[in-house]
């Protein structure tokens, strides 16, 4: 789970503890950790103050990253550095997956094109201004194979429970869902 400065709060931990219930649930060897650009704390969105794990850039490399949002987008969507870390994570097989307005920054690396892509209402007019993205409306996340993109805020769990289920399968995901007591419906997205 990627932080940074003005991260959303709801964005980043509900699909943390989403994971982290999975991690708790299963027999699989998930580990689920939370890094910042630098590994040193942030302040949320809303004020929360957080310490990470460790940084982005650290090793092992993330089977799946999650890119929040947040008003930290703002800054993140134009940093060069930013967007070619994101490229070089999706070129080295890293799954990547955002909630809200983090799927700007996907956009601006150049990694939608091409692709089905959501997120929250409010941005989807930007997120339309990036080539070659189909962007979708009413679905609570968007599959498109090597990137997962989610409407806003609590849609990122939403998206984090469909991770579950296409990795371990809709039983677990289910499973999971019980013990966040979350309705979640596995029909409300879409899978390219």
């Amino acid at each position: 789970m990627l932080l940074f400065e003005g991260v959303e709060e709801l964005d980043a931990f509900g699909p943390w503890e989403t994971l982290r219930f999975w991690q708790e649930l299963t027999d699989r060897e998930v580990l689920v950790r939370t890094a910042s650009l630098d590994g040193k704390p942030v302040r949320c969105s809303l004020g929360l103050a957080v310490t990470p794990d460790g940084g982005v850039d650290d090793d092992p490399r993330p089977d799946l990253l999650i890119h929040p949002g947040g008003s930290g987008i703002d800054h993140l969507r134009y940093d060069q550095a930013h967007l070619a870390r994101m490229r070089s994570f999706a070129d080295t097989g890293t799954l990547l997956a955002s909630v809200c307005n983090g799927a700007l920054v996907l956009g601006a690396a150049g990694l939608l094109a091409g692709l089905a892509a959501t997120s929250h209402w409010s941005v989807l007019d930007d997120l339309a201004q990036f080539p070659d993205v189909e962007v979708r409306t009413g679905q609570r996340w968007v599959d498109a194979g090597h990137i997962v993109t989610s409407a806003g805020v609590s849609a990122g769990i939403d998206m984090s429970l469909h991770l579950v289920e296409r990795v371990e399968g809709t039983a677990r995901a289910r499973e999971v869902a019980h013990v966040l007591e979350y309705p979640w419906d596995s029909e409300s997205g879409a899978a390219e």
